[in-house]
């Protein structure tokens, strides 16, 4: 068989069996199953075991687990929304004060749960009741909080970044370093739209008359509250760049603070921890599993030449290289609705990155991008996710006001992303200043 046919084959039936309503993991393990068979017989099934097994021992896996368990530590117990309350007493009668408490507060969400869609519902259920009653229009009550909300993918630490690393086979503590700067740099566009928006449209963000905080009572509030938990950032993006730790021990450091946190506050109980634990287990299951079938699936790419006949001519195209790597993010971008994040990864990177290699790029700079890209798929209509997730929250907006207002944000993610592509050193350059 033709590698192209087998290409063609593989990819028609995994999306096949998604349109169809099943499962992603388990379109995963059929694909693999019936082609392994087909193509190899009982060796196919041999090798699906060993491949499941060696994904699934690999040790730099570990942090996903622990970064799911500390955010679920710090959500469950309140230690969150006492962090945003505390922000909030900053703000005074900022043009734009509760769009600009939805960006900080989902910029440093961001770097507690790593999980774009718990990011945005809580956001969105604490925050947009609040906006609207202050008059606030559906542009700056929504638009923020869609983007808050995909900070998650991009603020270390993320759990998506740490799959994206173990299957593009790069330094795990070097891609959630590589991901600080545009994850600010995208927080801040973010910043400004909503500055820009406010002072220019006064009835987008009406100003109201905020409760006045004594100077002394917000640097107590920020002291106990703010500054604790970026410690606990610390501990988990400080040690993994001063080498102090790897990724994995630096993800243990974070939830051992976060568990500290919960004691310290008198948040503890063996109840919340139960569901921490049993919440944990449930997305680790899920993700681990794609990740275990997307080894067979690479392997399945590989065995058929789809992979190296790819390589070899997407090479031959008689196109800038640069103009190549364009395509390969619009194509991330059509495909990051429909299928989401981890599945999209597991498609798209074993068939992009040897490209990527064979052009000369460096692979975290394509990684970096590439994690911007799923997070736009996320707000891009009309499949992106989020956008759902604020719909069924807020079921009486208009799917068409949510649309327009994402439009700005998307906007945001491009120019960032445009950025990243044009000067590398935005993502290579806190890489290069690691301690080994």
């Amino acid at each position: 068989m033709e590698w192209y046919v087998a290409f063609f084959l593989l990819m028609g039936s995994f999306f096949a069996l998604v349109l169809f309503g099943v499962p992603v993991v388990f379109s995963f393990f059929g694909v693999n199953i019936i082609f392994l068979g087909y193509f190899m017989g009982s060796a196919g099934f041999e090798l699906f075991i060993d491949g499941i097994y060696g994904s699934l021992s690999n040790f730099v896996l570990i942090p996903i687990t622990l970064f799911i368990l500390m955010g679920e530590l710090l959500f469950r117990t309140g230690i969150a929304m006492r962090m945003i309350e505390a922000l909030d007493t900053w703000l005074s009668e900022i043009p734009g004060r509760l769009a600009l408490l939805a960006v900080g507060s989902g910029a440093l969400m961001a770097t507690l749960s790593g999980a774009s869609i718990g990011t945005t519902a809580m956001m969105t259920r604490t925050l947009a009741p609040m906006m609207q009653e202050k008059g606030y229009g559906t542009t700056l009550s929504i638009g923020p909080l869609l983007g808050s909300g995909g900070l998650a993918i991009l603020i270390p630490p993320s759990a998506l970044g740490v799959i994206l690393a173990v299957i593009a086979n790069v330094s795990v503590g070097k891609l959630l370093v590589a991901i600080i700067i545009p994850g600010l740099l995208l927080a801040l566009a973010f910043v400004a739209y909503v500055i820009l928006k406010s002072v220019t449209d006064p009835t987008a963000a009406p100003r109201y008359a905020a409760e006045k905080v004594p100077l002394k009572q917000r640097i107590v509030l920020t002291c106990k509250y703010v500054l604790p938990l970026s410690i606990v950032i610390f501990l988990v993006i400080g040690s993994v760049f001063l080498g102090i730790a790897t990724p994995t021990e630096a993800a243990a450091l974070g939830t051992l603070g976060a568990f500290g946190l919960t004691v310290a506050y008198g948040s503890f109980s063996w109840a919340i921890m139960k569901e921490a634990l049993i919440s944990t287990m449930r997305t680790s299951v899920m993700v681990l599993s794609i990740l275990a079938a997307s080894q067979a699936f690479t392997q399945l790419l590989a065995y058929t030449g789809a992979t190296q006949e790819l390589v070899a001519w997407a090479s031959a195209l008689n196109i800038s290289p640069m103009m190549l790597i364009i395509l390969m993010h619009l194509v991330t971008l059509i495909l990051g609705g429909p299928l989401g994040g981890v599945p999209l990864i597991m498609m798209t990177v074993p068939i992009f990155l040897p490209i990527v290699v064979s052009l000369g790029y460096d692979p975290i700079w394509f990684c970096v991008a590439m994690l911007i890209n799923v997070e736009l798929a996320q707000i891009t209509p009309p499949f992106g996710i989020l956008l759902y997730v604020v719909k069924g929250i807020l079921p009486q907006i208009q799917f068409g006001a949510i649309v327009r207002a994402a439009l700005p944000i998307i906007l945001c993610n491009l120019v960032v992303m445009g950025l990243i592509i044009a000067f590398p050193a935005l993502s290579l350059w806190l890489p290069m200043q690691m301690i080994e």
